[in-house]
């Protein structure tokens, strides 16, 4: 008998033991998913444009709260001369899925976004302004890891743990097109672009950008980016490279613009059609607190392409890939 009562309370210490260290992981795991949800670096707010708006677009002034313009004509795609093109992706689903990696001092979250909506299109005549809308229902996972270390000292709520690390947002609806580099240049002192931050699809999703060292700009900084693609379908639509390109930045749908990249071989862009979008990009500031200004702030970019297919022809499927990386912008 004492043999047996022996062994059920080693087996008994062994089932608590576990369960104190699931019940240890649980109030971890509940601790990062908050700083998850909390954290301005991540997440897709800023994606979703709501309808199809024009090719470029400012749904706010990025400095000042209050009036939402998503009609501002800026430049449009134009592939024949008989039609101005709008376009735009409509989130209605977002479901996250997490699995975590646990260490004594880290943790690891390897996050998978699905995405369902509808990219909308509408064709609008020159000559009479009949409008023909296309809607699109499609859907598209965007990963990402985020890398959890403890801190020092618990913050202002009481989490001992912090955002280390995590590595480029990268999504798409199929294989058809994909990104393969982004590339950001700053001018120097000799008033030419300098190479800074760089990353390409080999790396993307393995290689940890730190959470305190995302790219930084100052309010009204010149940089210059560029963006290379493939297109594996060669291409669906035969119009110029095949491909567009737009930057989406800002924080959710009532506070971003949406800018076009070019590939036309003209100023800063060194080569027609070659799958090479560039774009300068003049920084906004960090926008204001009600009753004081902000410092800084941090937002969400993410570079969007898409098959031509997707916009010009109502029977092609969704074709888009992105990927998401934030930065921060400082006011002076």
């Amino acid at each position: 008998m004492k043999k047996t009562t022996l062994i059920l309370t080693v087996i008994c210490l062994i089932i608590i033991g576990c369960e104190n260290q699931e019940d240890s992981y649980a109030d971890r795991e509940s601790e990062l998913l908050s700083l998850l949800d909390d954290d301005d670096a991540l997440g897709l707010e800023g994606l979703d444009d709501g309808d199809a708006v024009d090719d470029e677009y400012t749904a706010d002034s990025l400095e000042s709260a209050g009036k939402i313009n998503l009609g501002k004509v800026m430049e449009v795609f134009h592939p024949d001369s008989g039609y101005i093109f709008k376009f735009g992706r409509k989130i209605n689903s977002k479901t996250k899925t997490i699995t975590y990696t646990h260490g004594d001092d880290f943790s690891i979250a390897d996050i998978t976004w699905t995405v369902s909506g509808d990219f909308i299109c509408s064709a609008i005549d020159t000559a009479t302004a009949d409008t023909n809308k296309t809607e699109k229902p499609f859907t598209s996972e965007f990963h990402r890891m985020v890398r959890f270390v403890e801190g020092n000292v618990s913050d202002w709520r009481g989490r001992r743990w912090r955002v280390d690390a995590f590595t480029m947002g990268t999504g798409s609806t199929d294989d058809v097109v994909a990104i393969t580099k982004l590339e950001y240049f700053t001018m120097n002192s000799e008033n030419t672009w300098e190479p800074g931050f760089v990353i390409t699809s080999d790396e993307a999703e393995t290689r940890w950008i730190q959470r305190d060292s995302i790219p930084t700009f100052y309010k009204g900084d010149s940089v210059k980016i560029e963006v290379s693609v493939t297109n594996n379908s060669d291409p669906v639509f035969d119009y110029k490279s095949g491909e567009g390109v737009v930057m989406h930045y800002g924080r959710h749908r009532y506070y971003k613009a949406r800018r076009k990249m070019h590939d036309d071989g003209i100023g800063p862009d060194a080569g027609e059609n070659d799958n090479t979008f560039t774009k300068i990009w003049r920084i906004h500031g960090p926008g204001y607190y009600v009753f004081q200004p902000r410092p800084y702030r941090v937002f969400r970019a993410f570079f969007d392409v898409m098959d031509f297919g997707t916009l010009f022809d109502t029977e092609e499927d969704v074709h888009t890939a992105f990927w998401g990386l934030p930065y921060k912008v400082i006011r002076e």
